[in-house]
């Protein structure tokens, strides 16, 4: 008897251990879902010996399909592939389905229902089974078992990952009792389901990684390989579409710092707006300024508008809109599972988005409903983006019968006969993955156009001028190396021309570098703006710029771009609220004419540049094989002057100043002459220009100064009377910041009295800045010091500027005196300068006195101070020793 009750008792366990062994082995050896649930289906149903199990999926907007079914005879018809609307099953049923993992038996006959609830805690481990409650069945839900056919039913949810994945359900057409060891087998057949379930997800999520990978690998490879840029982009663009089973699809990028223009990409039917990004619109999407809205969705609908059911139901929970969602103003890590993204902007149905609706209409004409939007950015570096477009899609769905949704009718459907809908017009939604896919492409992309960036502008920064943008020197030569190989070719002509801005370094170094930066840029703008594309301009450095100018047919050709060159220079440069006017002096070479070659070429312009400027500056200069000549004796002259001071070559002459009414020598101009070893003596004309150029006239001013007056202070050791000495101040060393120190230096050491030295200054340097001129003169005056305004009557002084100048002496210009005999016009200058000079109570002298007429008009005007030819030339310092001997000129005087 006991050896019957262990025997009856094995049996069950036996079966029990079979199936679940059977269903074990199932999902060991498969790796596909799909067959591991029909596997389990037939199973439980040959296990209950029911007429009907199905297994039922929940989509993400509720409703429901059998996927997986096992059927015994013709008793119930098959369901499987049959869609159940979310209406089917009510929430309340689904919160316990989920959250107390209830089983529901329901008798159709007797009109019960059994459930039992599998309790869980707050950390989710199983605490213990409940009791076993029975209910009346609910008319509707008895109705609607009877009218599919069914006496009795258990069902079972299938839970995976804490959410209701579906219901095992259990139909037979009779009334059939569910005992608890058949319930438990059951039970745990569906938890190895989900099980099963877990593994086929994460087995989906690994092959999903491992496509992606390829994908993002692919891209990666394309994006560096040695192809066309072009070409790469493109089939980067083709590639990216079909991986995301887009239907079309471009790429914006963006124009670059170093000038290059914007680019576009396009695969497949696009909208009718070519530079779509470029709208307000679309920047306003991708920078987060408009709140995208969906339309509101009815709760278990199945039809989708810009999000899917689930989607919404993230959004609705969550307080976020679409724009939160998706355009990154959260982080994406605040939700789990929820659609935050950090970049991207997906717009569900195009049509039914308030933001999008200014461009709609520019995809009317296509089947466009859908779009992704993946902007290259990253912080606010903002490249371009990626768009992929979706074309509308037709949905097909078989329902099991048909429902119907009148309000008035809510009765359960008499009929499970399956229906087709099918609809029109759909857009199909971008899925978390394939967002995060596309993301992840936009990020290589990002930064493989950064990284083309970065070395196209290291490239353009090689090869042009950072301050205005232009060509530097080695982009010049290099195109004009080109420009000079295809000249020949053609047997054209081409012009070269050296530019060199006329009295830019007064501007720079008195209003500062910063606004000496900002006019480069603006003469670089004008002379851009007045050439033709197809010529080039270059920064050469300074304030020197070269031009090529192709396809000459002649000389007068290139004379009529200088002319209109020039003319850019007719306006004033506004800086600081100022006008400032700088003018350009332009050197011309011809090729093949004047060189063949770059270096060549560039020598000759640049040497009629130079020509340029000696013959006033402010013009054009074609170079000639005279001014080449020219120009290598300045070299060479240039190249002796850095030396010059080093081997002491300069020497000082001196010019006497006489009292006109006592004929005394009254004071001296010092004039520096130098003393070539191969030249000879080098005039002052020749040389000093040269060296306001090359900056070299500060030393060698100085130097002059330092000479001066310690020769005055020798003359007053051997016993002369103490005198005036006079020496110019060039305009380099008046705008140096440390000239009045450096004067009070020069005299400290050679110990000549202040009052005993005198400098002198043009109109023009005193009225380049007033401000600063005032400022040193007064300076000067405290030392004692006294000033002379030189070359009176050729510039531009104004007098309410020069009553403010504390000055001592006025110079009358040589220009005026040397016609004042025939000239009444310059003798009415000369008469009136001498009436404004002894207003001012200052000394009057003229300079250039070589007559006695001269002298004679002179004194009958009451001239203070002559000197001239006619007293005696510049002269070296021991026939001027003997001059100053002699101290009056008593024959010149009386005669």
């Amino acid at each position: 008897m006991i050896r019957r009750k262990i025997k009856r008792k094995s049996v069950p366990i036996l079966d029990r251990e079979n199936l679940l062994n059977r269903i074990a082995s199932r999902i060991r050896q498969s790796l596909e879902l799909n067959e591991i649930l029909e596997t389990t289906a037939r199973e439980i149903r040959a296990f209950l010996n029911t007429h009907r199990v199905k297994i039922y999926r929940f989509e993400e907007d509720g409703s429901g399909e059998v996927i997986a079914e096992s059927i015994q005879g013709d008793r119930l018809p098959s369901m499987l592939g049959l869609r159940f609307p979310a209406t089917d099953i009510p929430e309340k049923a689904r919160e316990l389905f989920l959250r107390a993992r209830q089983r529901v038996i329901v008798d159709v006959a007797s009109g019960r229902k059994t459930t039992e609830e599998l309790d869980f805690s707050d950390n989710e481990e199983s605490i213990s089974r409940r009791g076993i409650r029975y209910w009346p069945v609910d008319p509707c839900h008895a109705e609607y078992l009877k009218n599919m056919g069914v006496s009795s039913s258990l069902t079972i949810p299938i839970l995976n990952q804490h959410h209701l994945w579906g219901l095992l359900v259990s139909h037979h057409a009779k009334p059939r009792r569910y005992s608890e060891r058949e319930i438990e087998i059951v039970q745990l057949l569906v938890d190895q389901m989900s099980i099963a379930i877990a593994q086929s997800e994460l087995l989906n999520r690994t092959r999903h990684q491992a496509r992606d990978e390829s994908v993002i690998n692919k891209i990666s490879g394309l994006l560096h390989s040695p192809l066309d840029l072009k070409k790469i982009r493109q089939t980067v663009l083709k590639e990216t579409i079909l991986a995301l089973r887009a239907d079309s699809g471009r790429l914006y990028i963006n124009p670059e710092m170093t000038g290059a223009v914007a680019q576009i990409y396009t695969y497949g039917v696009q909208p009718s707006i070519a530079w779509i990004e470029e709208t307000d619109c679309w920047q306003q999407l991708i920078n987060g300024s408009e709140q995208i809205a969906p339309p509101p969705t009815n709760p278990g609908t199945h039809q989708k508008e810009n999000l899917s059911p689930a989607e919404q139901a993230i959004i609705d929970t969550s307080g976020l809109d679409l724009l939160s969602s998706l355009n990154g103003n959260c982080e994406s890590e605040s939700l789990p599972n929820s659609l935050v993204y950090l970049h991207s902007v997906s717009i569900g149905n195009l049509y039914q988005t308030r933001a999008f609706s200014p461009l709609a209409p520019a995809f009317k004409t296509t089947k466009i409903r859908s779009i992704l939007i993946i902007p290259l950015k990253y912080n606010k570096q903002y490249l371009g983006c990626l768009t992929l477009f979706r074309n509308e899609i037709e949905t097909e769905t078989l329902w099991a019968g048909r429902n119907d949704l009148d309000e008035r009718n809510r009765r359960p459907r008499a009929s499970f006969e399956a229906w087709r809908e099918i609809i029109k017009g759909q857009a199909k939604i971008w899925k978390i993955e394939e967002i995060k896919l596309a993301e992840s492409v936009g990020t290589h992309l990002y930064m493989a156009v950064m990284q083309r960036r970065v070395e196209n502008l290291i490239r353009h920064e090689a090869s042009h001028d950072r301050l205005t943008g232009l060509a530097n020197r080695l982009l010049f030569n290099e195109r004009l190396s080109l420009a000079l190989a295809d000249t020949q070719h053609r047997a054209e002509m081409l012009g070269v021309i050296f530019l060199d801005l006329d009295g830019f370094k007064t501007i720079n170094d008195t209003l500062g570098h910063a606004l000496g930066d900002l006019l480069l840029k603006i003469v670089a703008e004008r002379l851009s703006n007045s050439l033709p594309a197809e010529d080039m301009l270059a920064r050469w450095g300074g304030d020197e710029f070269t031009l090529l100018i192709n396809h000459l047919s002649s000389a007068e050709d290139v004379t009529e771009i200088s002319k209109k060159i020039l003319k850019c220079f007719d306006e004033p440069f506004h800086l600081e609220g100022q006008d400032f006017y700088v003018k350009a002096s332009l050197g011309i070479a011809l090729a093949p004419y004047d060189g063949e070659d770059v270096e060549t070429l560039l020598k000759n312009a640049d040497a009629a540049m130079y020509r340029a400027k000696q013959q006033g500056r402010n013009n054009y200069q074609l170079y000639t094989p005279a001014i080449g000549t020219k120009a290598f004796e300045r070299l060479v002259l240039e190249t002796s002057l850095h030396k010059a001071l080093e081997r002491e070559e300069f020497r000082m002459y001196y010019q006497p100043q006489i009292d006109l009414k006592t004929g005394k020598i009254v004071s001296m101009e010092a004039l520096i002459r130098w003393q070539h070893p191969e030249l000879g003596l080098v005039a002052p004309g020749e040389f000093i220009p040269l060296a306001e150029e090359t900056g070299l006239i500060c030393a060698i001013g100085a130097w002059a100064i330092e000479a001066a007056t310690r020769q005055n202070y020798q003359w007053q050791l051997a016993g002369l009377p103490p005198i005036g000495m006079a020496v110019n101040l060039s305009a380099r060393q008046f705008h140096q910041q440390n000239l009045l120190q450096e004067i009070a230096n020069i005299l400290s050491k050679t110990k000549l009295s202040p009052c005993y030295l005198e400098l002198e200054i043009t109109e023009s340097i005193a009225m380049e800045d007033v401000d600063l001129t005032i400022s040193l003169l007064h300076g000067f005056h405290g030392m004692g010091i006294g000033i002379a305004l030189d070359d009176f009557g050729t510039g531009y002084s104004s007098l309410s500027s020069l009553k403010h100048f504390p000055l001592d002496k006025l110079k009358i210009d040589r220009s005026f005196i040397q016609d004042v005999i025939n000239q009444p016009h310059d003798a009415a200058i000369i008469e009136a300068i001498l009436t404004l000079g002894h207003g001012l109570k200052l000394e009057v002298i003229a300079e250039g006195v070589e007559t006695l007429e001269q002298l004679n008009f002179l004194k009958s005007v009451n001239c203070n101070t002559a000197q001239g030819y006619l007293f005696s030339k510049p002269v070296p310092v021991e026939i001027a020793t003997e001059l100053y001997r002699q101290s009056t000129f008593s024959f010149h005087l009386s005669s």
